[in-house]
């Protein structure tokens, strides 16, 4: 293939991430710039809007929330990741069927885990199945901490299956060998977790870590269905927005996109937001190459940019102690302790939210992950029986409770959702009326055809990219991918809606489509070029000698890749049949209603609607046994390496 001619292979990738993301991008950029009431730019105003923004306090409250609210769910969630890889590796004996139940929430959507947890929680008003079982506050609309701590369990439940399926494949890589000297010196399998395992897979840990973190800081569905931004803060009571405790910036930019009329104010929003998410991509793209003179740069410019939001002269004063460190490295462990001290002399002064600052803890992340993992005293500690027993029944418990419940309201013949263990009078009537009332028939054929049109689309755009970056040997590619994509959210939906808008591809299944194969593009290029990878070069050169080398990709190298083109087109149909935040902003029609938006509509925000939970839960047991065909279609081909003997 001549050199010119290689480039063909990027035409279709390259038009779905300009008109998906590259172009809404710029139109926000330029909208931001004009006054646009309802979308249609008017005068030319400059900067104005985004001083405007940044006198909201509510945008500083939500950035500072995001970031709370990603670290911690990543945080626990590795921890208690790596705490139930060990056991099941180490501690119980039927692996298969402790790794199947841990791997149940995986095939529960968002849109479903999420009410079918609000029902669990908070019930009718409060009067919830959680709350007469265990006693505790489940008024997660009016309790601060409860909202956000709901919050954080929910979040923790949807994630932690891939987090699980990703420790444990790390876990059989380590060698052998390295057990057995630690064995003969005496070290029991906890002192082997801390001391070889976690620091042998700790790239990716830390790569993990940073993934959940970058998806959790523009977070949507699990603040929005569950707690609708949360119980407001008494901070973020301002002139130009209401925060809550749950209000993340993908929350805080759907509120706003729903207040405003001004799409130039709306835009300069979006703009700010996505810079911060780009702030979080860098961290993660370049987390193994960056130096500390660039990372310093990097956190001062955090600390100005969030002066200009919240005027705390602190700020400015702990940005030039880090000057210093562009002389001297060594006293960089120092000044993040001393700027940590800081951190919190100023909350007790200005209050939490005025006076919380996050550069401090990026800069214990920082130390954590650059630094070598010490090697800790050996602990004593032997888990019995009794405990790994309430171990596995906690852990049966929080994943069945939740999927036990979902079934016995959808055979109940009531619209109760504080009911007993098994309904009194079961009954197949709620599966009738979703068909004759809800006429749920139509939603499944969106679905389907959504899905399929993006099942199609992403090998046709992800096959091409692959093959130009494996034969080209342009990996540095992949990263870029990834960073496009962490710029998704509800701020870059709203500058897709704009785009969408004056293209008339609002209403448009195949619009959708191209939204969540954008999306889908860079696990499906990643997942197919490894598998180009792995072909002998011998078949392609033997090839090319009877044709030429592009017929030689498409009618030799295509057909060997079937299997990973299955798998990256299964990924694309799941991506859209979970979809949630496309569709619920880029239809508004009822009758092109996907299912996720459908089953939305039958519970709606709190308290603004009458919840249909029957009709809800017997459409979501449906919804789940057609994702668990799903599921067990692509297990094995997602699994086949490292877990395919055990698992």
């Amino acid at each position: 293939m001549k050199n010119k001619s290689k480039y063909i292979l990027l035409l279709p990738a390259v038009f779905l991430i300009t008109f998906i993301l590259i172009i809404p991008m710029f139109s926000i950029l330029k909208t931001s710039l004009y006054t646009s009431p309802f979308g249609e730019n008017g005068g030319f105003v400059g900067i104005k809007n985004y001083i405007e923004v940044l006198k909201d306090s509510g945008m500083s409250i939500a950035v500072k929330i995001s970031f709370i609210w990603s670290a911690i769910i990543s945080s626990i969630v590795m921890i208690i990741g790596i705490l139930i890889a060990y056991l099941i590796e180490e501690k119980f004996r039927n692996k298969k069927l402790v790794f199947f139940l841990t791997m149940l929430p995986w095939i529960v959507p968002s849109y479903i885990g999420v009410l079918i947890w609000r029902a669990l929680i908070y019930g009718y008003g409060t009067d919830s199945i959680i709350k007469n079982i265990f006693h505790i506050n489940t008024n997660i609309f009016t309790d601060v901490l409860s909202g956000f701590g709901w919050g954080v369990f929910v979040s923790i439940w949807l994630e932690l299956p891939i987090v699980i399926m990703v420790l444990i494949s790390a876990y059989q890589e380590v060698p052998k060998e390295l057990y057995f000297a630690a064995e003969i010196d005496g070290a029991n399998s906890l002192n082997t977790l801390i001391n070889i395992t976690i620091p042998y897979i700790k790239p990716t840990i830390i790569a993990w870590f940073l993934i959940i973190f970058a998806a959790h800081f523009k977070d949507f569905t699990v603040p929005f269905l569950l707690t609708a931004g949360g119980p407001p803060l008494l901070d973020g009571i301002g002139s130009h927005s209401i925060v809550g405790i749950t209000t993340t910036m993908g929350i805080f930019n759907y509120f706003v996109s729903n207040t405003y009329y001004d799409f130039g104010i709306i835009s300069a929003y979006s703009v700010i937001s996505a810079f911060f998410v780009m702030l979080i991509a860098f961290i993660f793209l370049t987390r193994r190459t960056i130096s500390l003179n660039k990372f310093i740069t990097f956190v001062i410019a955090i600390k100005v940019l969030t002066y200009m939001f919240n005027h705390n002269i602190v700020l400015l004063l702990s940005a030039a102690m880090y000057l210093l460190l562009l002389k001297n490295r060594k006293l960089f462990g120092i000044i993040v302790f001393v700027d940590f001290a800081i951190m919190m002399l100023s909350i007790n002064h200005y209050g939490f939210w005025k006076g919380f600052d996050f550069v401090p803890i990026i800069g214990l992340m920082w130390l954590i992950f650059k630094e070598k993992t010490p090697v800790l005293p050996q602990i004593r500690f032997n888990m019995t029986n009794y405990m790994r027993y309430i171990v596995l029944g906690i852990l049966i418990l929080s994943i069945l409770l939740p999927l036990w419940s979902i079934i016995n309201i959808s055979l109940s013949g009531n619209n109760d959702i504080t009911m007993n263990l098994l309904p009194k009078n079961a009954t197949f009537e709620n599966y009738k009326r979703i068909f004759t009332e809800a006429n749920i028939d139509l939603n499944l054929k969106n679905t389907f055809i959504l899905s399929t049109l993006t099942a199609i689309l992403v090998p046709l755009t992800a096959y091409p990219l692959a093959l130009f970056i494996s034969k080209n040997r342009m990996g540095w590619i992949l990263p870029i991918l990834i960073f496009m994509d962490f710029l998704g959210g509800v701020h870059s939906i709203i500058a897709l809606f704009m785009v969408f808008k004056k293209l008339k591809l609002l209403n448009s299944l195949f619009g959708l489509s191209l939204v969540y194969t954008t999306h889908t593009l860079p696990m499906a290029t990643f997942l197919i070029k490894g598998y180009l990878d792995k072909i002998p070069k011998e078949i392609e050169e033997t090839a090319i000698m009877d044709t030429s080398r592009i017929k030689s990709y498409f009618y030799i190298l295509f057909p060997l890749s079937i299997p990973s083109i299955l798998v990256s087109s299964l990924i694309g149909f799941m991506k859209s049949w979970n979809g949630f935040i496309p569709s619920l902003m880029l239809l508004t029609k009822d009758n092109l209603y996907p299912i996720s938006v459908k089953l939305y509509s039958f519970i709606g925000e709190p308290g603004t609607s009458y919840p249909r939970w029957d009709l809800f839960a017997a459409s979501s047991v449906l919804n789940m046994i057609f994702l668990a065909m799903i599921f067990i279609a692509i297990r094995k081909p997602l699994m086949n390496g490292v877990l395919k003997e055990r698992y």
